[in-house]
Order: structure tokens, then C-alpha cells, then sequence
């Protein structure tokens, strides 16, 4: 039944393909979107303009995580994945291709990201992985959605063909394509990279989403069920292993805030929305967001972990969204530093944690067919 409901959901969304951007606030409630969350999105938007390459990318730190620590293979270089992200920020506040203050930008980060796009569909740059390729490949498909680029819907079909074909026997992905192991924060990204691309005509296997809902649905703790996994604790980083969803199948494996977002959110994206896991991750998320946040404030945890916790939020909608948007809201406008730009001491860089901020305000806008309820 739930490999059904996934392939019925993404079936029901090709309905709803938009090539139109909305107005501003399009759909949106009024009080979602206060004049001083607009100027908070507008300094964003102006900052990572003025950090963009000629070239069309953002810098950041490649890199990947050890355990709460993040080891740099490439030091402040041209980065897909941040550029995905950055280029992302930009659709949410209605920026769009070639029209407006900032069409310029977007068409150099899409001419970036069609430039990274290799042969066999990968898309990556300095040693970049799945996660960039991921984010590439989201952006891309809500460009395609708004355009009719031939090139872009190339780079975009060969994108989808990658992660399909690298999808391995468990119904997950990792770090790189075609690895036999999964986990979950990987294949979040992925199924939201597929999702978009179906939104905007690309054609996404139905075996590939249901096997993926499989996936999420082994990677959920039974109930009562307690990690062996050795904690993780710091007087800075807290606990590091509850949760409903598991970074990986196996019994041992940690649970968290953030991986519990990624799973609801996989879920939606597949096009379930009426499921008891849901249920108990949203009440969880709710419950712990807040020890989340003063945990891993300014950490790429944070930004990692509210990029999929505001997407399963506002999902959901009703009192979760609205108690945790006014939380979200609060504490993004009070860490915007006067040149536009919000920190990240650790993880990728400032390019990073503005475009993902930007993205948590901006999803009430409503202007991406992604962030659409």
C-alpha cells in the first residue's frame, strides 16, 4: 500500500506543474510573511548577489562531516551544491531567469550548475558529492519549471537518470553514486531532487520513489526502541542520539532532530501525507526543536536540520507550523548580521547558511511549486 500511495501521490503532482511564478505572497497568510521577514530576505539576497562569482558559483568548504566536526577536502572553492542552494534562495523570493534586479545571477548559476553537469548525468565540482548533486539537481528542475531551456532539461534528465540508476538495493542512497550503502540524509535530498523534477515534466520511475519509501519506512526506531549506538555528548552539542528516523537501517544506527525531519519530509515528498510516522516525527520535531536550535546554533547542523524540519512544518500546517514558524522566524532575524549574511564557524560557510536561512523564510512566500502545500 505505501509504494501506492508514493506512485498515486506523484501522479496527482503532475497536475499541479506550474511554469508560471506566483505573486508575491501567492497563497501565502498575510501574517506569515511580516515586512521585517521581506527586508530580512531582501539583505540576504543582496549579500550572496554581491559574493557570487563572475563565473556564476558560490564558494564555500568542500567537505564532509566526523561526526559533529566537519573535515575540509577543499578549502572556500567553487561549490554545485551551495550554488543549488544559493540559486534556490533566489527562486523562493521570486526572483526568476533573465527578468528583474537579480535574473542575471540566476542565469549564471544556472550556466554554473549546466557547466559541472557531467556526461552521465553527475553534477559536481572539487570533489562535491551526493548531497551537492542533490541540491544541483533541485535547483535545476524549478528553473525548468519556470523556463524551456532544452539544455537545462537535458542536464536535468541525465541528473535524474544518475540518481535513479544509483538508487542500491536497500532504496536508499550515500555519498557517492552507485555505493551499496544508504542513509538517510542522503536519500532525502535525492527524493526531493526527483520530486521537483516530476513537478516540472521529467519522468521519475515509480519503482524508485516506492523502493525509497521502503527505505525511510526500515529507517523509522520501532516504538520504545533504544540505540546501542554510543552517545554523543558535549557540553556544547548535547545529546546526539534520539529521534524517530535512524541515519541508517541498521539497529545501532543514531537517531536525531535532523534526521527525523529528513524522514518526514522524504515522505511527504513521495506523496504520502496520512501516516502514524508522520505523526510521531512531527511530535517529536515538536517537541525538541527548540533544545535543537540552542544546541547547534551557527553549527551546519542547525541549517541542515531546519532546511528539512521547515518544509515537513509547513507541510503539516495548523499549530506545528505556526508555533514553529514564529520560533524559526525569531531566531533567524535576531542572528542576520548587518552586511545580510548569517554564520557558520563550522560546516561548509556563510554562503551556505545564508542560502538556507533565506530558504526558511522565504518557503511562506510560496513562490516554488517545492515549498507549495
Amino acid at each position: 500500500m505505501a509504494g501506492s500511495c508514493a506512485a498515486e501521490g506523484l501522479v496527482q503532482d503532475k497536475k499541479k506543474r506550474q511554469r508560471v511564478v506566483k505573486p508575491v505572497g501567492g497563497g501565502a497568510r498575510e501574517h506569515e510573511i511580516s515586512a521585517d521577514v521581506e527586508a530580512a530576505t531582501r539583505r540576504g539576497l543582496a549579500y550572496l548577489a554581491r559574493n557570487q562569482s563572475k563565473d556564476g558559483f558560490w564558494t564555500g568548504d568542500v567537505g564532509f562531516k566526523v561526526n559533529a566536526s566537519y573535515r575540509i577536502t577543499h578549502e572556500n572553492s567553487a561549490h554545485p551544491g551551495i550554488t543549488g542552494l544559493a540559486l534556490m534562495a533566489f527562486l523562493a523570493c521570486g526572483e526568476v531567469p533573465g527578468k528583474g534586479r537579480y535574473g542575471a545571477a540566476v542565469d549564471r548559476a544556472v550556466d554554473y550548475l549546466l557547466r559541472c553537469t557531467e556526461e552521465n548525468g553527475f553534477i559536481w565540482n572539487n570533489g562535491t558529492r551526493m548531497y551537492s548533486h542533490a541540491f544541483a539537481t533541485l535547483a535545476l528542475a524549478e528553473v525548468y519549471g519556470m523556463s524551456t531551456r532544452k539544455d537545462v532539461r537535458t542536464a536535468l534528465e541525465r541528473s535524474v537518470n544518475l540518481i535513479a540508476d544509483s538508487q542500491n538495493s536497500e532504496g536508499g542512497w550515500r555519498y557517492k553514486p552507485f555505493a551499496q550503502e544508504s542513509d538517510m540524509s542522503i536519500t532525502v535530498c535525492q527524493v526531493m531532487a526527483l520530486r521537483a523534477a516530476r513537478n516540472s515534466g521529467i519522468h521519475v520511475p515509480r519503482n524508485v520513489i516506492d523502493d525509497a519509501v521502503k527505505y525511510v519506512r526500515l529507517s523509522a526506531r520501532a516504538l520504545g526502541e533504544q540505540s546501542h549506538w554510543r552517545r554523543f555528548r558535549s557540553r556544547r552539542y548535547g545529546l546526539f542520539n534520539t529521534g524517530v528516523f535512524k541515519y541508517q537501517m541498521r539497529p545501532d544506527a543514531r537517531a536525531s532532530f535532523a534526521l527525523t525531519a529528513a524522514g518526514v519530509t522524504t515522505l511527504y515528498g513521495a506523496g504520502i501525507y496520512q501516516d502514524p510516522l508522520l505523526e510521531r516525527g512531527l511530535n517529536f520535531m515538536s517537541a525538541h526543536f527548540q533544545e535543537y536550535n540552542d544546541n547547534f546554533q551557527q553549527h551546519y547542523f542547525f541549517y541542515y536540520g531546519n532546511y528539512y524540519a521547515v518544509q515537513a512544518f509547513y507541510i503539516a500546517g495548523g499549530n506545528r507550523w505556526a508555533h514553529y514558524r514564529r520560533k524559526i522566524t525569531a531566531f533567524l532575524l535576531s542572528g542576520q548580521s548587518s552586511e545580510g549574511s548569517w554564520t557558520c564557524p563550522t560546516g561548509p560557510g556563510k554562503n551556505f547558511a545564508t542560502s538556507v536561512s533565506v530558504l526558511i523564510l522565504g518557503i511562506p512566500f510560496q513562490y516554488l511549486p517545492i515549498f507549495q502545500r
